[in-house]
């Protein structure tokens, strides 16, 4: 940044970025050498069998959470990629993020080898309990077809998270994969859904949706088991957003093994060059190019602060930084390898 048209005048800072040494310092610290990862990194939750992934909407938890699949696939792991949508019949946000945005029916779908996913949806859900329940294929599924009844159970206070619940403890019985990785609702939604199990088995403690949602429970609250990974953006409504979801997940008994701050962008500037350009600029109010963006940027360091001083560090604490000019896949494919190389 500078003032236009000008040369510097005696006494303001001279400021040359040198923006091969700004990606380098950038990729350590993202790498695990600096402050971001809590001296972690995301290592402890690939370990887990089951990573749920959720965030304010917007933050890119989607991409994530497909980053996530991504790099533990090419680490070799067996990886099923899932997310939670309300009907299988509209496109797929994270299987397009792998080539395959409208897949046929409920079943898994085969992205690679030792890679696959899946939608975790009312219908399907119901369709498992009602077949586990009645034991007839056939009558289970005529008795999906009714409208009536799929409106039931759409509607019903509780009955689709039982659905999205009974699906996924289904999956984790599947022996066949080392990761199930899920792209959860956004912030509010993911808290309801979490604390469900909880509330049922109190309620109802036995027979088949008790035993299933006890089972869930038990996996969900186990941090041998289970870790949350929570994403947020450099800015400070996200930031404070996240460290109230950290707490209501942790109330909830799932442990928050990282925090990913997403879409960090990079400065060619040192924080006593910038602390210095800011004094100088609040002192002579120069014309400036790139004002704008300035401002941009400090703010969002200033939420990078509060990421680091308000964010739990029981949790690994994470950064991706802002890729320009990529598509979505090209998005997550630099986002895998830089989570890769964290762990």
């Amino acid at each position: 940044m500078k003032a236009a048209n000008r040369e510097p005048a005696s006494g303001e800072p001279t400021i040359v970025p040198d923006r091969a040494a700004t990606v380098e310092a950038s990729s350590r610290w993202i790498s695990g050498s600096g402050r971001a990862n809590g001296g972690a990194g995301v290592t402890a939750i690939w370990d887990r069998r089951l990573v749920l992934v959720t965030g304010k909407g917007g933050v890119g938890k989607t991409a994530v959470t497909a980053a996530l699949a991504r790099a533990a696939h090419a680490a070799g792991k067996r990886v099923m990629v899932a997310e939670v949508t309300p009907d299988v019949h509209t496109p797929s946000p994270v299987l397009s993020l792998f080539g395959h945005p409208r897949p046929k029916g409920e079943d898994p779908v085969d992205i690679a080898p030792r890679l696959r996913g899946v939608r975790l949806a009312p219908t399907s859900g119901h369709r498992i309990l009602l077949r586990k329940a009645l034991k007839v294929g056939l009558l289970v599924d005529t008795a999906l077809k009714s409208a009536a009844l799929t409106r039931f159970l759409s509607a019903a206070p509780t009955f689709p998270e039982i659905g999205i619940l009974f699906q996924l403890v289904t999956l984790l019985r599947d022996a066949k994969d080392d990761h199930l990785i899920v792209d959860l609702p956004a912030t509010g939604h993911a808290v309801s859904l979490v604390s469900l199990p909880k509330t049922v088995v109190r309620v109802i403690p036995s027979g088949l949706i008790g035993e299933s949602l006890s089972e869930v429970l038990a996996k969900m609250s186990d941090p041998k088991h289970t870790r949350a990974v929570v994403v947020t953006l450099p800015e400070q409504l996200p930031v404070s957003e996240t460290v109230e979801l950290v707490a209501a997940l942790g109330a909830q008994g799932l442990h928050v093994g990282a925090a990913v701050l997403n879409r960090v962008p990079s400065t060619p500037f040192l924080p006593t060059e910038l602390s210095a350009l800011r004094a100088w600029i609040d002192e002579n109010n120069p014309p400036l190019l790139g004002a704008k963006e300035l401002r941009k940027l400090e703010r969002a360091l200033q939420a990078k602060e509060t990421f680091y001083a308000q964010v739990p560090n029981t949790a690994s604490r994470s950064e991706l930084p802002l890729f320009d000019g990529l598509d979505d896949r090209q998005v997550v494919e630099r986002m895998a390898k830089v989570l890769g190389e964290v762990s």
